[in-house]
């Protein structure tokens, strides 16, 4: 069997699937349009009021701002007074050169007409279709407990944020909220969160998967060599592609900005010889730039293993796909998809490594890979364990020795988020983005910083780490408050015995502590 014979197998296999179904966004629009502009271009709209209901919005009146989503848009006037006027609608017709929304994927119901196309005659059919109630699917699962955004009222990762480009996520601190009514599915919030805490569903990881390793596998059974995998979203048809290339498996899915590595190394791992990401006109910039980032730091994990870098890529021009020799290819994984995106990637890394046997045992990173391991400083660190209670990941954490004061760091776990840089007082913590290819030492706990406690020299309790104590004296040794020796060894007493010391101390006191009045008798 040819390898055009046993793709046709493997595209069947692929079409069989079905997804798992999403919740349901739903709009309720009763047609009312705002159309916004200088008042030459209200006038050239002014037909459209026969067929519809319109508000007209003049911009010569004062700023404009614009909030909303099909059904709930509020168009909101500030004048040179600072007053403000608002119309609600449920439709915008925004009638500027440049559109007063500068997103890169529109609400909908928000309608950009330049001055060019004022006379389509579908524009009146296409707002009057606005009427009645529509749905889409909810694109997007969040788990704010895996979060890396916010911790302790400090931010520390924003990629969804200034990924989307939707502008449909937005930061409540210590977590992020987004707004399902905006959210047009791009995809891109997913694969840049680095802990998985953004899920896309539709469809989700697992059923990607599932056809993944189902068309791959039906493809090789059916005697096709070297198959090449291309992801592509639904406005690009890969005709010129099938074509040329009879072993070239494409994989449609809704948005391309939501394939992520996790696809495209468990792409590798199935036993694919390459993938490629077909970025056509219709994907955001916003999007070419996050996956460009994505497949960088791909590419630099694959050169690690061994493999050829370009097993990965992006293509944008229908050129010709890159010459990549069949050694790259490994026995299929027999692993199924999981859900979360960084199990899936470490199934995926685990087998490549186990059937490549690169000759080393880590790879360095660019700066956006989620991986990686934490260095603290042992001269700044004082165990204070802000670090520990900050860490989204559960990577760094306290020893099971309570009497022992230590950092211990899971490599696994690390998101290179930076909520801990972000929570040390000391500045002692710097990230370091990497790769261990051995799973044990990955998922084994090693001390990045301990100490022996300090015994209070006054009842002989341990109470802090021995550093700390010593560094206390070296900065307070010139302070007004410490200026004798009695006073300075309080700093090596326990909370308890401290307090006792210094009413006991007259000079501490400063003549103001009379036993018979402090004390009842």
């Amino acid at each position: 069997m040819t390898d055009s014979d046993a793709r046709q197998q493997a595209l069947a296999a692929r079409d069989a699937f079905g997804f798992e179904p999403t919740s349901l966004v739903t709009y309720r629009s009763s047609g009312k349009v705002i159309a916004v502009g200088d008042d030459n271009a209200l006038a050239n709209c002014a037909d459209l009021g026969a067929t519809i209901e319109i508000g007209l919005v003049s911009t010569a009146g004062g700023s404009i701002q614009i909030d909303g989503y099909l059904g709930a848009y509020v168009v909101t006037v500030t004048d040179q007074h600072d007053k403000q006027v608002t119309h609600q609608g449920d439709a915008i017709l925004d009638l500027n050169e440049t559109p007063l929304l500068a997103r890169e994927m529109l609400p909908p119901g928000y309608f950009h007409v330049p001055s060019r196309d004022w006379g389509n005659p579908e524009l009146a059919a296409e707002l009057a279709d606005l009427t009645g109630e529509f749905q889409k699917p909810k694109y997007f699962d969040y788990d704010a407990s895996i979060c890396a955004h916010g911790v302790n009222g400090k931010i520390a990762c924003r990629q969804c944020i200034d990924a989307c480009p939707a502008e449909a996520i937005q930061s409540l601190i210590d977590r992020i909220e987004v707004n399902p009514y905006l959210c047009q599915g791009g995809g891109s919030c997913t694969t840049v969160c680095p802990s998985g805490a953004i899920r896309y569903l539709y469809p989700g990881l697992r059923d990607n998967g599932k056809r993944l390793r189902e068309m791959l596998k039906v493809f090789q059974q059916q005697g096709g060599k070297h198959p090449v995998i291309l992801f592509h979203g639904e406005t690009y048809s890969p005709q010129m592609y099938l074509q040329h290339y009879d072993n070239l498996l494409p994989l449609e899915v809704e948005e391309l900005g939501s394939v992520g590595m996790d696809l495209c190394l468990s792409a590798l791992a199935y036993g694919a010889l390459q993938v490629v990401l077909y970025v056509d006109e219709q994907v955001p910039r916003s999007t070419r730039d996050n996956l460009g980032a994505q497949v960088e730091w791909a590419q630099a994990l694959l050169l690690g293993l061994g493999m050829d870098g370009t097993s990965i890529s992006l293509c944008s021009d229908e050129a010709a796909l890159p010459e990549i020799e069949a050694t790259n290819i490994v026995e299929m994984a027999i692993h199924d998809m999981p859900p979360g995106k960084r199990n899936a990637i470490y199934l995926a890394l685990d087998h490549l490594v186990a059937k490549l046997k690169p000759a080393v045992d880590r790879v360095e990173l660019p700066a956006t890979a989620p991986f990686g391991e934490a260095v603290i400083d042992a001269g700044k660190c004082t165990l204070c364990m802000a670090c520990v209670g900050s860490c989204p990941g559960k990577a760094l954490q306290d020893g099971s020795n309570r009497e022992v004061p230590e950092v211990f760091f899971i490599e696994s776990n690390c998101l290179q988020c930076g909520a801990c840089v972000q929570t040390c007082p000391e500045d002692a913590i710097t990230l370091q983005p990497r790769l261990l290819f051995d799973l044990e030492a990955r998922n084994r706990a090693r001390a990045l910083n301990s100490d022996t406690p300090f015994a209070c020299i006054s009842c002989g309790k341990p109470f802090a780490p021995t550093s700390v104590i010593y560094k206390m004296q070296e900065k307070l040794k010139d302070h007004h408050m410490f200026g004798n020796e009695r006073a300075l060894d309080r700093l090596k007493m326990c909370d308890n015995c401290r307090v006792v010391d210094v009413v006991q101390d007259p000079e501490a006191m400063g003549g103001q502590f009379d036993p018979q009045k402090n004390f009842r008798q």
